[in-house]
């Protein structure tokens, strides 16, 4: 029988959203309709980012490079206004963590990037103890302590990391909207209502990432999935000028730029159909013809793929011989881009003239 002095047990604390940031406007995000004329759209908060402390400040993004493409700025967008988290699906390098640090950047609020793998933990999600001198402090986890402010929070990887830590992540993509730090003293963590989670995977049914776990049904349930593919040509071959334009890559053949671009579209058909397991995204596109300021071809081509086995690696080589990389030493892609109107479209017309000589070549190869 209990005392009806002893004293009952402590309520646990709760933490309610932080004052921080002041909003001073909307951003607003459109898409086509696909029900007939005029355009979707939906409003995201935009914040002043100097009414952040610095310590949030310096997570702001200043500038953003992401190109949008098959409207994903908007149905990302959608998902966040409507409170559930967005799960980007794609492989390696498509542009998924840009995407939604983009979003960060239309907004001005801090960007809290959080990788998750293998060797990830439940103190990953929520925090740790740690020691200080002759006694222990607990530390409060990035991700938790961005729970409670304006932000968007990308949680990379997700389907990458063990179960149990899926199992204590799993309250943050509900409507719950609170995370429980039990391994601290109980506490609730209220969300902030414009802090925004967002999630990216690789296709766990892709041979490239064999060893993925499928998600359990609980947590893809939760999950607004949105798959991000490989940017279509004019998008991509846009993307790569602004990269050589900003970082003042002027040695880089715009005739080369044409060759890689198809050397990544015929790598990326060998991938399709399971022949080739490797990536070929945007980003390593965007290093190859990077490492064509300094390097011949080859040698720059090693600097992406030669981390592969010698098979594989031969095959990305033959591909890189079904392309006269020698054709035409000018313009430079930058010459072409201060000269052209519209050097995206100078640029693709070049695509044909290559591909004609990649179907010789294969003629050849055939004779």
């Amino acid at each position: 029988m209990k005392s009806r002095f002893e004293t009952p047990p402590a309520e646990p604390i709760v933490v309610h959203p932080e004052d921080v940031g002041v909003q001073d406007g909307t951003v607003a995000l459109s898409a086509p309709s696909p029900w007939g004329s005029g355009v979707l759209q939906v409003e995201l908060p935009k914040y002043d980012p100097s009414s952040f402390p610095e310590a949030d400040r310096v997570k702001i993004p200043l500038t953003s490079t992401f190109i949008d493409h098959n409207d994903l700025v908007y149905r990302v967008a959608v998902d966040m206004s409507r409170g559930r988290v967005p799960m980007l699906w794609g492989p390696a390098g498509v542009g998924k963590t840009q995407l939604i640090r983009h979003l960060a950047f239309l907004m001005q609020v801090p960007f809290e990037r959080i990788p998750l793998g293998e060797t990830s933990e439940r103190e990953d999600v929520t925090g740790h103890y740690e020691l200080k001198g002759a006694t222990t402090e607990w530390i409060t986890s990035r991700l938790a302590r961005s729970f409670t402010r304006p932000g968007v929070i990308c949680v990379d990887e997700w389907n990458a990391a063990p179960p149990a830590v899926l199992h204590v992540a799993r309250p943050i993509l509900d409507d719950s909207a609170a995370l429980a730090l039990d391994a601290y003293d109980g506490r609730i963590l209220m969300k902030h209502p414009h802090c925004f989670m967002a999630a990216t995977g690789n296709p766990d049914w892709m041979p490239q990432y064999a060893g993925l776990l499928p998600l359990s049904e609980a947590d893809a349930d939760r999950l607004s999935h949105i798959n991000v593919g490989w940017p279509e040509p004019e998008v991509e071959a846009l993307i790569v000028l602004n990269h050589l334009c900003a970082n003042e890559l002027n040695k880089v053949p715009a005739w080369q730029v044409v060759c890689a671009l198809r050397t990544w579209a015929d790598s990326r058909v060998s991938i399709d159909n399971g022949s080739l397991g490797i990536t070929a995204g945007t980003r390593s596109l965007i290093n190859f013809i990077e490492c064509l300021q300094y390097h011949p071809v080859r040698e720059a081509m090693s600097k992406v793929y030669e981390r592969m086995d010698s098979q594989s690696y031969s095959r990305i080589e033959q591909t890189l011989d079904h392309h006269d990389w020698d054709k035409y030493h000018e313009p430079s892609a930058v010459t072409l881009c201060e000269t052209q109107p519209d050097p995206v479209a100078e640029l693709l017309s070049k695509l044909d003239e290559d591909s004609e000589y990649s179907d010789d070549e294969g003629d050849d190869d055939d004779d």
